[in-house]
């Protein structure tokens, strides 16, 4: 496995400073914010060829790209063709930086409310994006995040079952699983096995007081839960079983830093880096 970073933790930095600490730091790779000033669907040739030589330069995989695009289960169809447009234009991008993988969001409501309508109307759009996807060689990633239909295994499972896509899997999130309730070790690997294409690496922790710097209220089947962003193995996301069922199946991609406790970027990127290499080391 390879630890990558998502660039989102430098969002108020440059991507050429973000890959050059990166780099500095030890990462193996990044994973590309998907808004400005970091890349997006209307990022030049010139300046896409510029980020893929310094990532050359530097000896950086671009892993794959960390966009917003999707939504579809919400969308009307026009606004669903749009965003299809939308994401050729990403692919374009994506051949210009030589990277095959992006992430594509199918909409929500969170799995719990979610109607049989909703996972109709994202299963079709989603195989649109793969079958376009195809063509250019490239792979759509679903993050299981809460408040979306893939935020627990059983919801990304019934979705990918519908889409029916090679190309199509998931970025698998502990952090994510961990607030909505759901297991985010053994288990959730055996079930996903091959549709894991990437991998978050956050940690997460419920807490009472609001107060706290970097807390944040989300739905879950519980009702409205308090959590606080997390250093690595400060929260309670135990990522070690994780890591263990990952190299079980044989897992070869990117373990993608993403940690947005309340610390200044270059220490968080420096101490999960850290964290996460040291869990590596105990499998």
């Amino acid at each position: 496995m390879k630890v990558g970073i998502f660039t989102l933790i430098f969002r108020n930095r440059s991507i050429q400073e973000a890959m050059r600490l990166a780099k500095d730091l030890g990462y193996d790779g990044i994973e590309l914010w998907g808004k400005e000033p970091h890349i997006s669907a209307n990022t030049t040739y010139e300046r896409a060829v510029e980020i893929r030589e310094l990532a050359e330069e530097l000896g950086l995989e671009i892993a794959a790209i960390g966009s917003y695009l999707g939504g579809f289960s919400y969308m009307s169809d026009a606004e669903c063709e749009e965003t299809l447009e939308e994401l050729e234009r990403y692919f374009q991008v994506m051949k210009w930086l030589d990277t095959d993988l992006i992430r594509v969001g199918p909409g929500g409501p969170h799995a719990f409310l979610a109607q049989d309508y909703h996972y109709a109307k994202a299963a079709y759009w989603m195989q649109r994006c793969g079958d376009l996807a195809e063509e250019h060689g490239i792979k759509l990633a679903m993050e299981i995040h809460n408040g979306s239909l893939v935020e627990t295994v059983e919801g990304a499972e019934r979705l990918l079952d519908m889409i029916r896509r090679d190309n199509v899997g998931v970025i698998h999130d502990a952090g994510n699983l961990y607030i909505t309730g759901s297991d985010y070790g053994e288990e959730s690997v055996e079930r996903l096995g091959e549709k894991i294409f990437h991998v978050h690496v956050k940690d997460e922790l419920r807490i009472e007081d609001e107060s706290l710097p970097g807390s944040f209220i989300n739905l879950t089947a519980r009702g409205n839960e308090l959590f606080q962003q997390q250093m690595l193995g400060h929260g309670a996301v135990d990522h070690l079983p994780l890591f263990r069922a990952l190299k079980n199946i044989g897992y070869s991609g990117y373990l993608s830093a993403e940690c947005s406790a309340a610390k200044p970027d270059l220490y968080r990127a420096e101490k999960d880096l850290q964290a996460i290499r040291n869990l590596l080391a105990q499998i």
